[in-house]
């Protein structure tokens, strides 16, 4: 199993109903079984200490619906546990590379509101920069995603779903687009503040 992650690679529609049909032909039942999936993801990391646990459970489902028209031809067996094999990958693969990092946004939503941060800090120069350049209902929509810890947190997605009358599904796609806008945003600002 192959756990590098390609650049520039983000979960489509399409790729995403590849999914769903990979897991059951009833989609429904898929569907059923995807949420069971990424629910076992996000506890089995939590449990190993990860503090991106829903992060690194997204791209985990991105790396196997990346790889699904292949593993419709050989994959043999209960499809969540490829899943988990793949979660473990990931898992190894984050803490060996970035051993104490925690998202500077998950930092920040979590830090008490009476937190002073240094302003001086290229992080946070270009975490402002980065949250203004979004649009106001996508940086609403970002930073309320990222509110909350554990099961309160899952609920709390579940609910914003429901407020926006879209899937839950929907809802990742487009938190998982607009954190990699985001997380580009960041990347380029902290290098301009580097040089």
């Amino acid at each position: 199993m192959s756990s590098g992650p390609r650049k520039g690679w983000d979960l489509t529609q399409e790729a995403f109903d590849d999914l769903l049909a990979w897991l059951n032909p009833d989609r429904e039942q898929a569907a059923k079984k995807y949420e069971l999936i990424r629910e076992r993801l996000i506890k089995i990391l939590m449990h190993r200490g990860c503090p991106t646990a829903e992060d690194l459970a997204d791209k985990t489902i991105n790396q196997v619906a990346r790889k699904v028209g292949e593993l419709k031809t050989y994959y043999e067996g209960d499809p969540a546990l490829y899943f988990y094999g793949v979660a473990r990958n990931v898992f190894s693969d984050y803490f060996r590379s970035r051993p104490a990092e925690v998202p500077i946004l998950t930092q920040v939503i979590s830090a008490p509101p009476d937190t002073d941060a240094d302003e001086s800090e290229p992080e946070h120069k270009c975490l402002e920069k980065c949250l203004d350049e979004l649009h106001p209902p996508d940086r609403e929509l970002l930073l309320e995603y990222y509110r909350g810890e554990g099961g309160a947190k899952i609920e709390h997605h579940k609910e914003m779903a429901r407020q926006r009358e879209i899937s839950l599904n929907a809802l990742r796609i487009l938190v998982c687009r607009l954190r990699s806008r985001f997380k580009e945003c960041m990347r380029e600002c902290l290098e301009t503040e580097a040089a």
